[in-house]
């Protein structure tokens, strides 16, 4: 039986991106299912924990007839992309489509997909930025796993009548308040390695510092998950309400270099953190930084966290980690 409330189907709910979003829509009076294949209870969302591409998942869709589904569950590491290419592209197309296909059986109207900043590859923008209608370019396996789907989301929204919104995300990094923060272990991404390393007192390695940059080093718009859950929820809506498809670069619009970075960490840890310079890695952008005005004309979103905040909360999120270790 359908619920009176509003419904969503999140996969990947219980990542780092998608318990945050899973929260949010708890928030704001959704009903809330999660589907991934790692459990993690989370106040009032529903669990199942099955791979998106399991055969139950069919029937869970047509036994909750969701009002959105929102896609977030992926293989997101860059540099792993370049020697996992198998499982990237088996857990980011390959799924993507047997979630689609069961979204079809399901009768499902509205598709939220969590794509990337990594599609766009080089800013053809004299400030660096990257707006929607920017061609895509994408230098890795991930970032070209990710238009792969944006493009079938198209073409199934095209000839089966489904609204959509691919959401391209930015670095998203920090916690919230401490809580939901950065689960991976081995650690993967930039800044909650960085925060680590500033807390054991650890040599950080710079890859890279002779980038045609300011300082050498590569730059990141770093969105705080909070802004970014924040956004799914404010789609969810508008989709629903216009019953329209496009693409919006969900971000900070105020990137940072690596160095500029390790600075706002040492700052905030009071400490000097030993870096090491390394050569580039392949597959590492130059620079991100989201154009976001087409976002806040159509959702009336805008990030209202800064990258202090960012810093500030991985620190609170590494610190409780660290802490259960030790």
């Amino acid at each position: 039986m359908k619920s009176t409330e509003r419904s969503v189907v999140v996969t990947g709910g219980s990542g780092f991106i998608g318990s945050n979003v899973c929260k949010q829509f708890v928030e704001n009076g959704f009903t809330v299912i999660n589907i991934d294949k790692r459990k993690r209870e989370m106040d009032g969302v529903t669990q199942y924990p099955f791979e998106v591409d399991n055969k139950q998942v069919q029937g869970i869709l047509k036994l909750i007839k969701p009002d959105v589904v929102v896609h977030i569950a992926a293989y997101n590491s860059v540099p792993d992309s370049l020697v996992n290419t198998n499982q990237t592209y088996t857990d980011n197309v390959y799924s993507t489509i047997s979630l689609l296909n069961n979204c079809v059986d399901a009768g499902v109207k509205n598709f939220i997909f969590a794509s990337s900043s990594s599609v766009y590859g080089t800013s053809i923008n004299e400030d660096g930025s990257f707006k929607e209608t920017d061609p895509l370019s994408p230098i890795n396996p991930y970032g070209r796993s990710k238009v792969m789907c944006e493009r079938i989301i198209e073409d199934y929204a095209k000839t089966y009548g489904i609204n959509y919104m691919n959401l391209r995300l930015f670095n998203v990094a920090g916690s919230d308040g401490g809580k939901l923060g950065y689960q991976k272990d081995p650690i993967k991404h930039v800044l909650p390695i960085l925060v680590q390393k500033g807390l054991l007192g650890q040599v950080f390695t710079v890859n890279g510092v002779n980038y045609p940059t300011d300082d050498g080093t590569v730059i990141r718009d770093y969105t705080h998950v909070s802004d970014v859950a924040r956004a799914f929820v404010a789609t969810t809506h508008w989709i629903i309400d216009q019953q329209l498809s496009g693409v919006l670069n969900i971000g900070n619009n105020n990137p940072v270099s690596m160095l500029e970075l390790v600075k706002e960490v040492e700052e905030q840890l009071d400490t000097t953190i030993e870096v090491h310079n390394a050569v580039e890695r392949d597959g590492d952008m130059i620079q991100t930084h989201a154009d976001i005005s087409t976002t806040e004309k159509v959702l009336g979103w805008q990030p209202a966290l800064s990258i202090k905040d960012i810093v500030a909360d991985e620190i609170k999120w590494q610190k409780i980690k660290l802490k259960k270790l030790l």
